[in-house]
């Protein structure tokens, strides 16, 4: 029996390497001669730098940072592959310190700046993961906006700012940004604002109280009336513009091309090729939910896998059984790691050992 596993990185605890790790380990333990290849993926959030990298080894003048690699694509052109929640992330310390109106992107617009000071003017941006909900307001000043409350002052570059602006003047963008291209790879497809937008769907895993959403959320409005004046088209629909906290609707300002970040990290993984032959598909990330049918990773592997006629299984952190229904439609077998009485925290610590369990009881019924 021949098996792909293809996950996600189970944030905050494995990165998508280690878990395919962990689910081939629990499969060959009962199935000792099953035929497994790991492709660990990406979906433009957590991880998406190192896997993408892995993908990138053919090639040219490949340079690697923490923070982002630069390569030459086929064409010949210096491409800055960058992933905004090694800049913004949930889990940086810098983020957790602040609280969510003084959180702002203008450390990814600064990284941006950065590299067109090198030269550089094709960009590949991954979006998710990050603590911030400014809509980018943050990025889109370290690269020239100004933003004013109603008495003309200066706000400040973050949500905070989003709340108190009222009057914006693009005239002093960065002229080089004419001249870029920004393919950005959107880890949900989510509009800016509204009920299914980046408030109300993601602001309280990043800390906003359900008392923040409808003032935060008509702030976003306010604010995407204000820019899309001041850039001279509309985008905050756009499936993608609410990704990474409104990220996405500021790329979208700068002529960005937003895309399925799953999507463009299972062509690049060649994970179409790799399904010949194979009898089943495993994925999975940290915790399946509502968000997962947004465009998120698992839902893109199952799409491909089924189109080839392979079964699909889904092995998560976690599942939300309020969404079980629609992942059935989707999945073949649906397993979470995490068993029913133990708490989240203690959960997490076990996050590998839980995984390869998991990975043990779907070899058992499928065995």
């Amino acid at each position: 029996m021949r098996f792909l596993i293809a996950p996600d990185a189970f944030k905050g605890t494995l990165t998508a390497a280690q878990a395919a790790e962990a689910i081939a380990a629990g499969i060959h333990h009962i199935i000792p001669t099953a035929e497994i290849e790991t492709l660990p993926l990406a979906d433009g959030g957590e991880g998406t730098l190192d896997v993408l990298t892995a993908h990138l080894a053919h090639e040219s003048n490949l340079v690697t940072d923490y923070k982002y690699v630069i390569y030459t694509d086929n064409d010949g052109e210096v491409v800055a592959l960058i992933e905004s929640a090694r800049h913004l992330g949930l889990i940086l310390p810098d983020m957790q310190a602040l609280d969510v109106p003084g959180r702002g992107s203008g450390a990814l617009g600064d990284c941006i700046r950065e590299r067109l000071d090198a030269g550089i003017r094709r960009f590949v941006i991954g979006l998710g993961g990050s603590a911030t909900n400014d809509a980018g307001l943050g990025l889109l000043a370290a690269l020239g906006l100004r933003s004013f409350d109603g008495q003309g002052r200066k706000v400040s570059p973050d949500l905070r700012g989003v709340l108190l602006v009222n009057a914006l003047d693009a005239s002093g963008m960065d002229a080089r940004l004419e001249h870029c291209c920004f393919t950005v790879l959107c880890d949900v497809d989510a509009p800016l604002y509204g009920t299914d937008g980046a408030t109300y769907t993601f602001g309280p895993q990043k800390g906003l109280s359900a008392d923040d959403l409808e003032p935060v959320d008509q702030a976003m409005e306010r604010f995407a009336h204000l820019a899309e004046t001041a850039f001279g088209h509309s985008v905050n629909k756009l499936p993608g513009s609410g990704a990474a906290g409104g990220l996405g609707f500021a790329f979208a300002l700068l002529g960005g091309d937003l895309v399925s970040g799953a999507d463009y990290v299972i062509e690049k993984a060649g994970m179409a090729e790799r399904l010949k032959g194979v009898d089943w598909v495993v994925t999975g990330e940290g915790r399946s939910d509502a968000q997962t049918l947004a465009g998120k990773l698992p839902v893109k592997v199952a799409t491909l896998a089924r189109a080839a006629g392979v079964r699909m299984a889904l092995i998560s952190g976690s599942v939300d059984r309020t969404t079980m229904p629609e992942l059935e439609k989707r999945f073949d077998r649906i397993i979470s790691a995490q068993p029913d009485g133990i708490p989240d925290d203690p959960a997490l610590k076990q996050a590998k050992s839980l995984l390869v369990d998991a990975a043990m009881e779907f070899g058992r019924i499928i065995g």
